[in-house]
């Protein structure tokens, strides 16, 4: 084989090369799609108005939290080295009693229905 043949075979088989990977992306994104589609196979469907009332309720919910209660947090306090009292820690305790305030409005948008599948479900995964 001459310079000029193998020259034009490697940019054929690069040429190959590119489109098989190309295929391969286009057979990626459509696995992932599919997977996607499958994840949602089982989702309870909500309408875009339901989902501006989820996110209403969490706002409630949000804005009923007294964040401005200090037992809510817990602090420790140190002393500078010019002898003034500063905060050295400072964390937000109450995550549990927040998540339970933005249920119980979320909980009052929904009736809770009985579906004995649903224990099968969680059974067999």
């Amino acid at each position: 084989m001459t310079k000029t043949e193998l020259v034009a075979k490697i940019e054929a088989l690069q040429a190959a090369l590119d489109t098989k990977t190309q295929e391969q992306n286009a057979y990626r994104g459509q696995i992932d799609t599919l997977k996607k589609q499958l994840e949602d196979l089982n989702k309870p469907k909500l309408t875009p108005l339901q989902f501006d009332a989820i996110r209403e309720a969490i706002e409630e919910g949000v804005g009923q939290f007294d964040f401005d209660d200090t037992d809510n947090y817990s602090y420790d306090f140190h002393i500078d080295y010019d002898n003034r009292i500063a905060i050295e820690s400072f964390s937000f305790d109450n995550a549990y009693d927040l998540g339970q305030e933005i249920y119980n409005v979320i909980e009052e948008l929904f009736a809770e229905d009985d579906a004995p599948e649903d224990d099968n479900q969680l059974n067999q995964d």
